[in-house]
């Protein structure tokens, strides 16, 4: 009996052992989640107050957390961009439970996905970020999507005919020409594989959620085109479940504007569907283009209509997965500011489709994004004109360029503060252009095909608490050239061609290796400084490999073997900000560019009809180039409703080498069309009367040719805008651009439009 109560007793023993073991070892888990999207936050701050203890989310939004006891506890979650959550729980009771976190509007805009393909907070990666959030571009005087970059240090936005023009050029770094800055939307690659350019006009300000912008080398994570850096376009996902607005507006040269945007979202538990479609068309009846001293009876007004239509389906199976479908249609028609006997003119026209399709899951703890995109766009140009000597020609060209691509990637985070991504990208692009002379019977075929396959890896480490931060990248390009096609029928002197050709221009493939290696170190909450090697490059254009005909130099042939262009570059920069009212970004960055690419002079003649022969040229790879410069951005607020934005950026460039036998050496020039001063001054006031948005942009004196013989003088803009809601659900905007009439010269020899403005009145639908 004695031993029977000693075994009860022994048993009772180890079962409260046991059972206050249980309470020691008490945990606590879930997910933290956004509150609209429920995508799971990775990396957020898990914390228990009482205990003083605490954790983070891994990919999936989990946390874990053990050693309770048997109390009510105060948790509370952080992530940066989402407001502080604090909830109580009880560990019995709090088992993967559901917490969903609100954005902070004011902070969202510092998570970005640009950088490393997964979403990260901005101060986090070291290299020089700037993001426009939705606030910044509702405030701006806007009429083009590109307008709205003028306000980042370092960026050159070229649009000198206003919404006339046919499109404009964003450079970054210093780097002359759009085809050097990688331009994405949502992603995926607008940059055409046939000439690098953009159609801006592809999407609208009203569309937009943010900018995000990446400044510097980007090759070891994008490959082609982001060697001064990489813009990402992140258009507004559904939130509601019916949301839109309806715009009309007017403006200077008889300008008519008129856009819809309706969407929805039906998901629930994260789970369901959800749509948005657009609409937009302007048209205006232009203005001459020629300076009034240079006008003849030829010049006349160069008129506009363009309208498009983009329309998005998305299906969420989880809080986690999720598949989207996006199609874009974009048409024009504009006046070239030229007539003569035709009823149009000179116009140019584009037709342009793109889809993507994107898919996102998280499987185990592997996130997975994958992008499949097809673009295409058929360029038509009716040109007619008289030259010096009084003949007549016509000349009808068309382009079609086609690109289709898939971009695959997988990260996940290994251990505590590791976090790997690796990737395949392929993309092929294609061209195909004819010019027919109705004014005589030459005609000119050319054909060609690139193909781009890629595999990158990139590394994220974060040490001493996420103090210090690296990143290091390696990429791999490969690219092979092909179907390079000339076919000449039937010329004359008006293009120069010996005589009928049909010839298959010879393949070539090219090998580009991209690495990175970069940190930031925090000095301080309120004080980081960061350090940055890195790599770009741009393929050479199709145009390039394969095209031969006349211009306006001489004679142009193809060149096949035509290599990348690269430059390795080096930046420091240090960002600082006091009282949560200043916030001041700066960088300093030395670049070296190899195997630049200019049309040289070959040194053969060919016989085009005129009195003297004319020079044969052929783009090649010739020259090193050295570019540095410094950037500083400053935003400060003075009250919640009054803020002063202002950027500065100074270049300077140099051709250290120009390996060519010809006339003509430039060694020792600076590349055309890179300011060396850019200056932006914003002020925002809102007020009960009417918002008010003020801006001032300076752009420097610039070479317009490689010769540095000619220059484009520097010119400063005013720009305005006034809004203010006049009932619920209407508001009214006056957008001035140029508002003190400052008409300047560009490179082309012709005028801006000069004072330009556009009343509008937008109507929200459904508005919360």
């Amino acid at each position: 009996m004695i031993a029977f109560r000693v075994n009860i007793i022994s048993i009772i023993c180890i079962l409260v052992t046991l059972v206050l073991q249980g309470f020691s070892q008490a945990e606590i888990s879930g997910y933290v989640k956004d509150d609209i999207s429920l995508e799971p936050l990775s990396g957020a701050n898990v914390f228990l107050l009482d205990l003083k203890k605490g954790t983070s989310t891994d990919n999936k939004g989990y946390f874990n957390l053990s050693g309770l006891v048997d109390k009510e506890h105060r948790l509370k979650i952080s992530y940066i961009g989402y407001c502080d959550t604090i909830i109580h729980i009880y560990f019995s009771n709090f088992q993967d439970q559901q917490i969903l976190l609100q954005r902070d509007s004011v902070e969202f805009s510092s998570i970005i996905v640009t950088a490393t393909r997964t979403r990260k907070p901005a101060d986090k990666i070291p290299q020089s970020i700037s993001v426009i959030d939705r606030q910044v571009i509702d405030s701006y005087p806007a009429t083009n999507t590109d307008d709205l970059l003028k306000m980042i240090p370092g960026i050159n936005v070229n649009r000198s005919w206003g919404i006339f023009s046919r499109n404009a050029s964003v450079t970054m770094r210093a780097m002359p020409g759009s085809a050097r800055s990688l331009i994405l939307l949502d992603g995926v690659p607008l940059n055409k594989t046939a000439g690098g350019t953009v159609n801006w006009h592809l999407i609208t300000p009203g569309e937009i959620e943010r900018f995000e912008v990446v400044k510097g080398p980007g090759s070891a994570l994008y490959g082609n085109n982001a060697m001064g850096g990489v813009i990402n376009i992140i258009t507004k996902r559904p939130d509601k479940k019916f949301d839109g607005n309806i715009d009309l507006g007017y403006g200077t040269y008889n300008t008519f504007k008129t856009q819809l945007n309706l969407s929805g979202n039906h998901t629930k538990e994260g789970k369901g569907l959800y749509w948005k479609f657009g609409g937009f068309y302007r048209q205006g009846d232009g203005y001459i283009l020629e300076p009034e001293e240079s006008r003849d009876s030829i010049n006349v007004i160069a008129y506009l209509y363009e309208g498009n239509a983009n329309g998005m389906v998305g299906y969420r199976f989880s809080s986690n997965s999720k598949l989207e479908v996006d199609y874009r249609f974009y048409k024009d028609k504009r006046g070239s500011g030229t007539k003569v006997y035709e009823k149009d003119g000179s116009y140019e026209s584009f037709n342009s489709n793109n889809l993507t399709v994107g898919y996102e899951d998280i499987l185990g703890r592997v996130y997975i994004n994958i992008k499949a995109f097809y673009f295409s766009e058929v360029y038509y140009r009716q040109n007619e004109n008289v030259n010096s000597s009084g003949q007549y020609k016509l000349i009808d060209t068309e382009t079609a360029k086609n690109d289709y691509g898939l971009w695959m990637s997988a990260s996940r985070t290994v251990g505590a503060h590791q976090h790997f991504t690796i990737g395949l990208d392929l993309k092929n692009g294609s061209l195909d252009n004819q010019e027919i002379y109705r004014t005589s019977s030459d005609e000119i075929y050319t054909r060609g095909n690139l193909l781009f396959s890629a595999l990158f890896l990139q590394d994220e480490i974060a040490m001493f608490d996420g103090k210090m931060n690296i990143i290091a990248g390696l990429r791999l390009d490969h690219a092979r050239f092909s179907k390079g096609e000339l076919d000449v029928k039937n010329p004359t002197s008006q293009t120069g061609f010996p005589g009928s050709i049909t010839e298959s221009l010879p393949e070539s493939s090219w090998l580009e290796l991209s690495p990175k290696l970069a940190l930031n170190y925090f000095i301080i909450h309120s004080i980081s400084t960061y350090i940055s090697a890195s790599s770009g490059f741009m393929p050479p254009k199709l145009d390039d490999l394969a095209g031969s005909r006349k211009i306006r130099r001489g004679f142009k042939i193809a060149n096949p073997n035509l290599e990348p262009e690269t430059i390795k570059s080096i930046e420091w920069g240090l960002d600082f900000s006091f009282w949560k009212k200043l916030n001041v970004k700066s960088s300093v960055f030395y670049s070296i560019g190899d195997n630049f690419q200019y049309l040289v002079a070959t040194g053969d003649f060919i016989d085009s009809g005129s009195e003297d022969p004319v020079p044969v040229f052929q783009r090649q790879n010739v020259s090193r180039v050295e570019v540095a410069g410094v950037e500083l951005g400053v935003d400060y607020s003075l009250t919640n409703n009054v803020k002063i934005n202002g950027s500065y950026a100074y270049n300077t460039t140099k051709i250290l080498e120009y390996d060519v036998s010809e006339l003509v050496d430039l060694t020792g020039k600076e590349l055309n069309e890179v300011p060396k001063n850019l200056i932006f001054l914003g002020f925002t006031w809102k007020n009960k009367i009417v918002n008010l948005f003020v801006d001032y942009t300076f752009t420097d004196e610039q070479w317009y040719d490689e010769e540095n013989t000619k220059i484009i003088e520097s010119y400063s803009l005013i720009n305005l805008r006034l809004s203010r809601r006049i009932i619920k659900n209407l508001v009214a905007t006056l957008d001035i651009q140029d508002l003190l009439n400052e008409q300047f010269i560009d490179r082309k020899g012709y005028l801006s439009p000069g004072r330009f403005f556009m009343f509008e009145l937008k109507y929200l639908i459904n508005q919360k």
